[in-house]
C-alpha cells in the first residue's frame, strides 16, 4: 500500500538542532576571525571545497562559538543551526 504523503514527511522543529556542546575543530588558517567579522557584519559566507573538507564541521563549531558568546552577552534565545 502506497504511504500518505503525512507518513512520507515528517515536521521537525528546529529547536532540535541546537548545537549544545562543544564540537571538535581544528583551526587551519584565520577562518575563525573572517567569519566572526562577517559574522558581525551581517555579510553573508559560501563556504565551498570537496567532500569531506570540514565545512559542515566548521558551521557547527561556529555556532556552537557565536551562541556561547550570545548567551554572554544577555541573550538567552539560542540561534539554530540551518543548513541552506
Amino acid at each position: 500500500m502506497a504511504k500518505t504523503t503525512e507518513e512520507l514527511f515528517k515536521r521537525h522543529s528546529i529547536e532540535e538542532y541546537i548545537v549544545s556542546e562543544e564540537p571538535f575543530y581544528l583551526a587551519v588558517s584565520d577562518e575563525i576571525d573572517i567569519f566572526e567579522a562577517a559574522f558581525a557584519e551581517r555579510v553573508p559566507v559560501l563556504l565551498k571545497g570537496p567532500t569531506g573538507t570540514g565545512k559542515t564541521r566548521f558551521v557547527e563549531y561556529m555556532s556552537w562559538r557565536l551562541n556561547k558568546q550570545s548567551a554572554k552577552n544577555g541573550r538567552r534565545d539560542p540561534t539554530p543551526l540551518v543548513t541552506v
